[in-house]
């Protein structure tokens, strides 16, 4: 490594610390007022200029706010944008927490939406987070569509499921 480039690391890594110091303190009033916070998290998901952001919030917060605004975060997991970011987010919850809210959101979600893609997202949602029974589900679901893309997906999720003994 070149001692320039030493030096830029090093002035990035303080960067990065002195950003993260700000953030906790600013995290602060965050934490005391649960209801606020989620208002305001609710409202910057809302806004694409404060999608990432908001997101990035929810990591650093408890998973509180995760579970009260879980409707919203299923809506931004079909953006291929956001998929990953809410896969890891939800990740967080205690796998008994994501058995009792996730599904339910799931089932809530495809009732509107529906597409094949909208299935295939929700199937390897379930599947990231070990919630096979929800996911065999989906799959029953899918299974009895009219639409070829969704049949598709409880195919593909159909031998996962059954592979993980469900």
């Amino acid at each position: 490594m070149s001692p320039i480039t030493a030096a830029g690391d090093r002035d990035a890594f303080t960067e990065a610390l002195e950003t993260a110091d700000r953030l906790n303190r600013a995290l602060g009033p965050l934490r005391i007022n649960r209801e606020g916070a989620k208002d305001l998290l609710r409202s910057a998901l809302r806004r694409p200029e404060q999608e990432v952001q908001a997101l990035l919030l929810l990591e650093t917060l408890s998973t509180e706010p995760t579970k009260a605004l879980i409707d919203i975060l299923l809506d931004h997991a079909l953006r291929d944008r956001y998929t990953l970011l809410i896969r890891n987010l939800l990740g967080r919850l205690a796998w008994s927490e994501a058995k009792e809210i996730v599904p339910p959101a799931v089932w809530r979600l495809l009732d509107d939406a529906g597409e094949g893609d909208d299935f295939r997202r929700m199937a390897e949602l379930l599947d990231h987070l070990g919630l096979y029974e929800a996911l065999q589900e989906l799959c029953a679901r899918a299974s009895d569509s009219t639409d070829d893309d969704v049949r598709e997906v409880a195919e593909d999720f159909g031998r996962r499921s059954e592979e993980n003994g469900t």
